[in-house]
């Protein structure tokens, strides 16, 4: 299972810095599918989000404006699927991506105004309280 692990990161690493499994959906992000958690420059700001039971680690996470990032969306979660709501400081979305329980997923986009810029899962079961409602959320702040 680890060697599996380290393999799967491997090939979609490499599948990012190729550029050819990555989308634009018209907006800020470019969504792909990597598990690298450290590139140095050029490729810009590179950013582990660890994404628990109902936690973000780190939830404030600081970024600088007008410089390419790569959220690094690790769901470290036993079974419980969740998703990385990213909305810009006067609310409008900016991410949208689901992430399976044990899945990586990269969101690499740029900032261009500085500002408080929330994140958070809204998955919820039944008639339970979502998981922002339990705590689930957290700041990425550009500067």
């Amino acid at each position: 299972m680890l060697f599996l692990n380290h393999y799967t990161r491997l090939v979609m690493g490499l599948a990012v810095l190729l550029g050819q499994w990555g989308f634009t959906d018209g907006l800020y992000a470019q969504p792909t599918e990597s598990s690298l958690s450290h590139l140095e420059p050029p490729f810009g700001q590179q950013v582990l989000i660890r994404m628990e039971s109902y936690s973000f680690t780190p939830s404030d996470v600081f970024v600088e404006v007008d410089k390419p990032v790569t959220l690094t969306l690790s769901n470290e979660s036993f079974l419980v699927p969740h998703n990385f709501l990213l909305d810009d400081p006067n609310g409008i979305r900016l991410v949208d991506v689901d992430i399976s329980s044990g899945d990586t997923r990269a969101v690499t986009l740029t900032l261009t105004e500085p500002g408080i810029y929330p994140f958070y899962c809204d998955k919820k079961l039944l008639f339970f309280p979502s998981h922002r409602e339990q705590g689930m959320e957290g700041r990425l702040i550009v500067r």
